[in-house]
């Protein structure tokens, strides 16, 4: 029995010296969603063309489109809008000639004085991950070795028990032995005596 045991202690000391630190695996990037753009290159040619209605339509989809970028794709928003301001800005004279000063000449000032966009510095909350993910392998590493550690410490114990049996089993099969011998003395001397008796 006690064999038997110091067979499974072996066998869970040796699993647990055989696991790989392995890394867990990336968590996947969660999928965003694609915004379509009104390409900036459609506002310069509605500017060639000096059309207002059109002008007027793509700055009004535009701020929308930028609206839904910012919490989507803070980076590509922002560059989107650098883009049609930087436009707007480049044929300022241009459109003055044939705007004027009605509802498209105020749709473009408000556009040309949006804010300019925000975008979250993920250099911090990456380093930040990056440091979580060391630590818990390292939590990992420290873990596997106590545990390593607790079952050698196990086998040490289990091979120690073995060992005081079997000492414990010679004796008492030493002294097993003496009795008997003693006994088949008795009885021999026994018999000589009843002999000798007679």
């Amino acid at each position: 029995m006690k064999k038997y045991l110091f067979i499974a202690v072996a066998a869970v000391a040796i699993s647990f010296t055989s696991c790989k630190n392995e890394a867990p695996a990336p968590v996947p990037e969660p999928e965003t969603p694609e915004v379509e753009l009104v390409s900036e290159d459609s506002l310069a040619s509605f500017i060639e063309a000096a059309d207002t209605t059109a002008i007027s339509n793509f700055l009004t989809e535009a701020q929308a489109k930028i609206e839904e970028l910012k919490s989507i794709d803070p980076v590509k928003a922002k560059e989107y809008l650098a883009k049609i301001q930087a436009l707007l800005k480049e044929n300022a004279d241009k459109i003055k000639a044939f705007v004027g000063t009605g509802a498209v000449a105020s749709l473009i000032d408000t556009v040309n004085n949006l804010p300019e966009i925000e975008v979250p510095d993920v250099t911090d909350a990456a380093a930040e991950a990056v440091e979580g993910a060391k630590e818990a392998a390292a939590d990992a590493v420290d873990n596997a070795k106590e545990a390593v550690g607790d079952a050698a410490e196990a086998v040490k114990d289990a091979a120690a028990d073995a060992v005081d049996n079997a000492k414990e089993a010679v004796e008492n099969a030493k002294d097993a032995a003496a009795d008997k011998a003693a006994e088949a003395v008795d009885a021999a001397a026994d018999k000589v005596k009843g002999a000798l008796g007679k």
